[in-house]
């Protein structure tokens, strides 16, 4: 009988908030999954739907198929554990952390991902091949509703869909400035 991983994760598009079983048949970290996935759309097992400004009406779905297009943000929310031969080392050997915020026509995403030494912000942006880019220490400020922020430890923001973006000087804290108005920001649904 054959192992399956199961990742716990969220899948936030501009107007929805998803949750679910995402089983993977062989070990592959969400970002990598997610980047790799060959179909168009995600599949999900004991799924949720909810609007993203009204999380409490969330709707149970045994199973759900998500457009990955659609996806601005992928947060694991547990992930599965990885074999014991896993080799999680050898994949941030020679990397470097940058923290950056990014903004999408619905969220500002704080994250650090890691990068080559030699890279700059642009370079390690424009010359990569992944439609999501991994992100670790992840806070999330919806633009619109009354939304609350959300801190996750791994999210996958999608490359295409990022508006703007800029390096932060400080890796640990966070922005201040943006969590105080978008608690007062007008509904705009």
């Amino acid at each position: 009988m054959s192992e399956t991983f199961t990742h716990q994760i969220e899948i936030y598009t501009s107007s929805l908030l998803i949750a679910g079983a995402y089983d993977l048949p062989i070990y592959r970290r969400v970002s990598d999954a997610i980047n790799g996935e060959q179909r168009r759309y995600i599949p999900l097992r004991a799924a949720t739907i909810a609007p993203l400004t009204r999380a409490q009406q969330a709707q149970p779905v045994a199973h759900l198929l998500v457009d990955r297009h659609e996806a601005l943000l992928v947060a694991t929310l547990a992930e599965a554990a990885p074999p014991p031969d896993y080799a999680r080392e050898e994949q941030l050997r020679g990397v470097v952390p940058l923290t950056a915020m990014f903004f999408t026509e619905a969220f500002v995403v704080r994250g650090t991902f890691h990068r080559r030494p030699n890279h700059s912000l642009i370079e390690a942006l424009e010359w990569t091949t992944d439609d999501f880019l991994p992100l670790r220490h992840v806070q999330v400020y919806p633009l619109s509703g009354n939304a609350t922020p959300v801190t996750r430890d791994f999210a996958a923001l999608a490359r295409a869909r990022i508006v703007a973006l800029y390096q932060t000087t400080e890796v640990n804290s966070p922005p201040a400035v943006l969590a105080e108005p978008l608690a007062d920001a007008p509904d705009q649904s």
